[in-house]
């Protein structure tokens, strides 16, 4: 016994099953670009920074002391993409834009720590890094070829 489908239903369901397939390959290309686009933690060549741990990296943007305070000078902060910027402090410092900027005035004012650099070039970064051997930064890993004597410290994420 044939079982006989409405025309209107095949019709209705090939519709779904081609708007799930876009859906899926919509998500799949942006993992993908995503997945591509890591961001590292740099410093000059010759630093001497072989590993810091994500701790260690907060605790220098926070303007501490780190374990590895004798090897790593300063940290910069790259606002060349604003958007990797809020990343950063989003996954390393745990903390949103305002309230990493209140803690860092803070400290300026009740320790009379010293400013955190900010740069907004990567030209500008690039140059600051090699120029002060020791210092840190993070930018997208696909404009460290496009620096020079820079090295890649470890993978953010």
């Amino acid at each position: 016994m044939k079982m006989h489908i409405p025309e209107h239903y095949i019709r209705h369901c090939k519709r779904h099953v081609f708007l799930l397939l876009v859906i899926v390959l919509i998500t799949l290309s942006i993992g993908l670009a995503y997945a591509e686009n890591k961001v590292v933690l740099i410093a000059a060549k010759g630093s001497g920074i072989e590993s810091i741990s994500n701790r260690d990296i907060r605790r220098v943007f926070l303007g501490l002391k780190s374990a590895d305070s004798e090897i790593v000078n300063r940290p910069v902060i790259n606002l060349n993409n604003k958007e990797i910027y809020k990343e950063f402090l989003k996954n390393i410092m745990h903390m949103t834009e305002g309230a990493y900027k209140r803690k860092l005035v803070k400290r300026i004012f009740r320790n009379g720590a010293v400013e955190i650099k900010e740069v907004e070039m990567l030209n500008e970064l690039n140059v600051h890094l090699t120029n002060n051997v020791g210092d840190i930064s993070f930018v997208e890993n696909t404009v460290v070829d496009k620096m020079t004597d820079i090295e890649v410290i470890k993978v953010l994420w």
